[in-house]
This record gives C-alpha cells, sequence and structure tokens, in this order.
C-alpha cells in the first residue's frame, strides 16, 4: 500500500514494483501499469495506473489519467481521474480536469480547469474508453476546494 509521511506526501511502498518512464523516454499510446509509475520523460495518450502516479520536474504528459493517487511537479495537460489524492507541487502545472477524493495545490503550481471532489462528484466528460467516469458522467459546477498544509 502507501506510508503516509510527515507532511501528508503520498509515496509508493518500498515493497511494490514501480515503472520508470525516464528523462529523454518519449511514449505515445496506452500504458497500463499494475503498481506505481514515475514518469521524467514524455508520455501521449492513454495511462491507467493501479498505485501512485509521480510526474517528476521533467515529466511532460498529453493524456488521460486514470490512477489511485497522483504527485505532480511536471507538465500535464489533459484529465486526471484519481481514487484518492491528487498532488500539485510547486512548480506543477496542470491544464485539465481533475476528478478526486482530495485535490491539494501547493504555492506555486499552476492549475488552469475544472474540479471534482469526492466520492459522489463526476466531471461531465467524453473520455476514451478505459479512463474516467465515462460517457454515463454527469456535469458538475462548482468551486475549487483547496486543502491546507
Amino acid at each position: 500500500m502507501f506510508r503516509k509521511e510527515e507532511r501528508g506526501e503520498i509515496r509508493p511502498a518500498a515493497d511494490k514494483t514501480t515503472t520508470i518512464i525516464g528523462s529523454g523516454t518519449h511514449f505515445n499510446g496506452i500504458l497500463r501499469v499494475n503498481g506505481s509509475l514515475r514518469v521524467d520523460g514524455e508520455v501521449e495518450g492513454q495511462i491507467q495506473v493501479t498505485e501512485c502516479l509521480t510526474v517528476g520536474s521533467t515529466g511532460v504528459l498529453k493524456a488521460e489519467l486514470a490512477t489511485d493517487s497522483a504527485v505532480i511537479a511536471g507538465r500535464i495537460k489533459g484529465r486526471v481521474w484519481a481514487k484518492g489524492k491528487v498532488v500539485l507541487q510547486r512548480g506543477a502545472r496542470l491544464e485539465g480536469d481533475v476528478h478526486a477524493m482530495t485535490f491539494k495545490i501547493e504555492d506555486g503550481a499552476f492549475f488552469q480547469g475544472n474540479c471534482a471532489m469526492g466520492a459522489d462528484s463526476k466531471l461531465s466528460s467524453t473520455s476514451q474508453p478505459g479512463v474516467g467516469p465515462g460517457k454515463d458522467s454527469q456535469s458538475y459546477s462548482g468551486a475549487l476546494k483547496v486543502i491546507g498544509n
């Protein structure tokens, strides 16, 4: 499972498998990871991760993302669906919609898009198969809720 650090950070447990897409690597397509994924390179397409998605400061994603939780320090253009927490760290840039149980934006991060939080909330979407809530989703209109440190 995940260990929660003192500051509320999410990190994969040491005994779980982590897939790494290193700096200088470019992937285009559908990526399914059973475990955690760290991206320091570039990914375009669809990403499904059963545990934690970590986007390093050099990571660039143009993708539809479905994950358990996400820690983002790089750039994402696309939709993010997380069962748990999404954290935008200082220097991160996210242009797109977020659907998560909780969403934390640190000082110095950039977010432009819509946010739906909680188990019952959904974003309207024309998602690609296998990613996100799908065609049965309802329209969401609400305020962004930022959780402090």
